[in-house]
């Protein structure tokens, strides 16, 4: 193979958060990319599942040399070219320079479609030390974030709309695809693995500068876990707090977890379920007669011919001010936290955008 060029798994890194318009090719298999990978970047495997499966199942019976024979022979012929092209395809689609390739190690899955490639007249940077590689400068951006500020408030009081209304911020839940509470799925929406998790914060908190802010959360975000070590600092950071009353939360909560889901196709009979569900599970945390409470009113809402959002709102109110209230005052009372301010939601809006004009 030719000495083609090689680009440090740490400037790789900075590109890949700081830049969405360039090919960055992973080629890893399809398993070992769902497992764990980076947002933006594209996944076409050189060695599929079943082709790993058949080299290292060679590799066990008959040694190494059969298994590379076989590698090779199963990535020749049509199957070469249709990868080379899709290859190609991708770096001629993100015109901006320079286009990345790599693998678990940056070693001879990557040599390989790196070779191939300019072989064919595309011109691509392999990263040094692969996923391997950049998984270990993630890992170091989570450890080192930039000093940032929590906005807090009950539930229901507009955090994330909040947030995202300002220049600088890190949305934890949207990174999650969840929205961080018993309730917090989204509906046909699959999580992201731990560790695809970990790299896209990695990837937003390397792009920001002092005083971002982060929405506060619980250490879990549905089965997305908040790293330790930055939980910690969100634990001790200066925090801003919106103060909402809790008719006004249950209204913020009716409109994102009610209307809007029926509003995009989803059946009242369906949704009603869905919560019900929810509510059950959380049946110890609350209480029995209290569950049994909250689903009966959940229940005579949705019962209603048409939509009535003064019964709706009755039962998010209850559960919110005998359950979520409760165990976020708790939680609270655990952080030991400067506050900067606190106020409505459009006070701490204005504070915030304040600091960032200083």
């Amino acid at each position: 193979m030719n000495n083609h060029p090689v680009i440090p798994a740490s400037d790789a890194f900075k590109l890949l958060a700081l830049n969405n318009n360039m090919a960055v090719i992973d080629v890893r298999s399809e398993g070992e990319y769902e497992k764990a990978h980076f947002g933006n970047t594209v996944n076409i495997p050189i060695l599929s599942d079943a082709h790993r499966h058949d080299v290292g199942l060679t590799y066990k019976t008959e040694g190494s040399e059969a298994a590379k024979a076989l590698g090779h022979k199963l990535v020749s012929g049509a199957y070469k070219e249709q990868m080379i092209q899709r290859w190609c395809e991708s770096i001629k689609n993100h015109p901006q320079q320079p286009a990345l390739i790599f693998c678990w190690r940056g070693g001879l899955r990557s040599k390989l479609a790196q070779d191939w490639l300019y072989q064919s007249g595309c011109e691509v940077f392999r990263v040094d030390s692969g996923y391997k590689g950049l998984r270990h400068e993630a890992l170091d951006a989570i450890e080192n974030p930039a000093p940032f500020i929590v906005l807090s408030g009950m539930t229901g009081s507009g955090k994330t709309r909040l947030l995202h209304k300002l220049p600088h911020f890190v949305d934890l839940e949207a990174l999650a695809k969840h929205r961080g509470s018993a309730f917090g799925s989204h509906v046909g929406i699959s999580q992201p693995q731990q560790a695809t998790f970990e790299n896209k914060l990695a990837q937003s908190l390397y792009q920001k500068t002092d005083n971002f802010v982060l929405e506060d959360e619980s250490p879990n975000i549905g089965r997305c876990h908040v790293p330790d070590n930055f939980y910690d600092r969100m634990q001790t950071a200066p925090m801003v707090m919106i103060e909402t009353p809790a008719r006004q939360r249950a209204l913020e909560i009716y409109q994102e977890y009610i209307q809007v889901p029926l509003v995009g196709g989803m059946s009242a009979q369906a949704l009603e379920q869905c919560f019900a569900k929810n509510i059950e599970r959380i049946r110890n945390k609350l209480g029995g007669l209290e569950c049994d409470f909250v689903k009966n009113r959940l229940g005579n809402a949705f019962q209603a011919e048409a939509i009535d959002q003064d019964a709706h709102l009755d039962w998010i109110e209850r559960l919110l001010t005998h359950y979520y209230d409760k165990q976020y005052l708790y939680s609270l009372s655990l952080k030991s936290r400067k506050t900067l301010f606190k106020g409505s939601w459009q006070d701490c809006l204005d504070f915030l955008k304040g600091l960032n004009n200083e």
